[in-house]
C-alpha cells in the first residue's frame, strides 16, 4: 500500500506567486519515502541526454522555474529525447507541442523545432498548468498529455492518461535520485592554503 505522506517542496510562480508542488516520493519510489534503493549509475547513464538539451533545460528555468528533473522526465516520455519526433497529431519536437499553438506559448513554428524553443513553449505549457492546478502536479500532467480537469480529481479511466502519469512520476523520481549526487549538488572549497611568513626587511 502506497504511504499517503507526501513530501512538498515550493514551486515559485512568475511575479514573485509561491505555490507548492507534489513531489510525491512516496508514489515514485513506491512506498515510504527512502524505501527503495536509488537508482544506480547504469540505469541513470541509460536516460542521459545531450548537452544542448541539458542547457536549454537549465535555461529555461531561469524563465519558468519548473524543477528540472520533472522537464526532463515529460521529454523521456514525449520524444524520448529525440528533438525530430513527430506524433500521429502533428505534435512536434522533444515536449511534443502542436505548431497550433507555438503562438499562445510564445515561441515561432520555426523555433519549435529547436530543441531550445521546444523546451521554452512545453515548459511554459507546464508552467501555467502547475499554476492553475496550483502545483498538483498529477492534475497539470493529466492536462498536459489529455484534457483539464478539476484539481485534485480522479485519475482519468482510459489506456494512455493513468500510465503516462506514472511513467513520468516514475522518471521524475530517477532524474531527482541521479543528480542528487554530491559532487553535482555541492560546491567544492577552495583548498586553504597556509599565508606565507613575511621575512623582516629590516
Amino acid at each position: 500500500m502506497v504511504s499517503p505522506r507526501l513530501r512538498m517542496a515550493p514551486w515559485i510562480g512568475r511575479g514573485g506567486r509561491t505555490a507548492r508542488y507534489v513531489l510525491g516520493l512516496a508514489l515514485l519510489a513506491g512506498g515510504r519515502a527512502g524505501a527503495r534503493p536509488g537508482p544506480g549509475p547504469a540505469e541513470c547513464q541509460a536516460h542521459s541526454y545531450g548537452a544542448e538539451i541539458d542547457a536549454a533545460v537549465r535555461d529555461v528555468f531561469r524563465i519558468w522555474p519548473v524543477p528540472p528533473p520533472l522537464i526532463r522526465a515529460v521529454i523521456l516520455r514525449e520524444s524520448d529525447f529525440n528533438p525530430g519526433a513527430i506524433s500521429s497529431a502533428g505534435a512536434v519536437g522533444l515536449m511534443q507541442v502542436l505548431p497550433s499553438n507555438a503562438g499562445r506559448l510564445g515561441v515561432t513554428v520555426e523555433a519549435l523545432r529547436t530543441p531550445a524553443g521546444n523546451i521554452l513553449a512545453g515548459t511554459r505549457l507546464l508552467a501555467v498548468l502547475l499554476r492553475h492546478y496550483r502545483g498538483d502536479v498529477l492534475s497539470a500532467l493529466v492536462g498536459y498529455n489529455a484534457l483539464p480537469r478539476r484539481p485534485f480529481s480522479p485519475m482519468p479511466d482510459n489506456l494512455e492518461t493513468p500510465g503516462y502519469v506514472r511513467a513520468v512520476m516514475r522518471s521524475w523520481w530517477l532524474f531527482e535520485r541521479c543528480t542528487e549526487s554530491p559532487a553535482s549538488t555541492r560546491r567544492r572549497k577552495a583548498p586553504r592554503t597556509r599565508p606565507q611568513q613575511r621575512t623582516a626587511s629590516r
